[in-house]
């Protein structure tokens, strides 16, 4: 799990966004607001906005829900069989009252995978 991982607010920048994800190399970023995840953005979307020129908008625009969650003990093979079903490429970590904790990507599985 990554405790410090990207993510967004509702109001921000699809450009922004499109950045935030490039230099983090991931494909979803987390929206959060009052430490609760509303949804994520997909890059995606984003490139669909970019190909019609439409990146003026906000996440908020383009947010989709819901993005999966586990708990922090919950199993790898358990969050990794979540990602899977969900075909999430990131899965959420958060308490029982869903406060992001930390995010579980495709690259951690891979590290653990290769640990084992």
């Amino acid at each position: 799990m990554s405790a410090e991982f990207p993510f967004c607010f509702p109001n921000t920048p699809l450009a922004q966004a499109a950045r935030m994800m490039a230099q983090n190399r991931v494909h979803e970023l987390p929206v959060i607001v009052d430490q609760r995840c509303l949804g994520y953005v997909s890059y995606l979307d984003i490139l669909q906005r970019y190909v019609k020129a439409r990146l003026d908008g906000r996440a908020a625009d383009i947010i989709r829900t819901p993005l999966p969650e586990v708990r922090p003990r919950t199993p790898v093979a358990e969050a990794a069989r979540v990602m899977r079903e969900t075909g999430r490429q990131l899965v959420l970590v958060t308490t029982p009252e869903g406060m992001p904790l930390g995010a579980l990507t495709v690259k951690d599985l891979l590290i653990v995978g290769r640990a084992s």
